[in-house]
Parts: structure tokens; C-alpha cells; sequence
């Protein structure tokens, strides 16, 4: 179950990392169809948010490189080879894994 809180209003600069983004908007406070669960997840187990609560703690810098997908150099936006749509269902129409270009590196 997601709950969101609603005390919390979107962040003007969202970040795919959510709560791990400094971005409280985001994942797992709310659910973004562009927030990357998977890696805020792994990058959780990795003990990043310990930090979170414990600000004295120094995780392993090689936490911070964990991701799962190719983002921006910075990371922080959601991937360009993705679109959206501006109302429900948000999610465009998916598209062949042959017809999108690689990101360069």
C-alpha cells in the first residue's frame, strides 16, 4: 500500500531519487510515475537512508553510485528516451525497444 501525504506539497525541482534526492515530494512519501524505485530501494539496503536519521553516520561512497537505469549526468531527472502525458494515464504509449536510441555515453 502507498500512502501519500498530503501535507507535503510537489517539489518545484523533483527529483527521480526522491526522499534519497532530498526531494520529500517524492518516493516514498508519493508515487511519480518517473521516480526510480528500484534504485532508491537499492541504494536504501545499500544504507543511505540511515544518514537520513542519523546525520553523524557516513555511508560507503560507493552507495551513491548504485542506479538502474541511464539518467543525466546529474542523475537527478527522469530519462529523456521517456514521455509523458499530461493527464491520466501519464504513461504514453510504450514503444518498440528497437526504435529508441541508445543514450550516449
Amino acid at each position: 500500500m502507498l500512502r501519500l501525504n498530503l501535507a507535503i506539497p510537489p517539489s518545484a525541482y523533483p527529483n527521480i531519487f526522491g526522499l534519497l534526492g532530498r526531494d520529500r515530494a517524492g518516493f516514498p512519501n508519493g508515487r511519480r510515475v518517473f521516480d526510480n524505485v528500484v534504485t532508491i530501494e537499492l541504494r536504501a539496503i545499500a544504507g543511505l537512508t540511515y544518514a537520513l536519521v542519523h546525520p553523524t553516520y557516513k555511508p560507503d561512497d560507493a552507495a551513491g553510485f548504485i542506479t538502474d537505469i541511464e539518467t543525466d549526468p546529474g542523475g537527478m531527472s527522469p530519462p529523456d528516451t521517456v514521455s509523458y502525458l499530461d493527464v491520466f494515464p501519464y504513461l504514453d504509449h510504450p514503444v518498440s525497444g528497437y526504435d529508441v536510441k541508445p543514450m550516449s555515453a
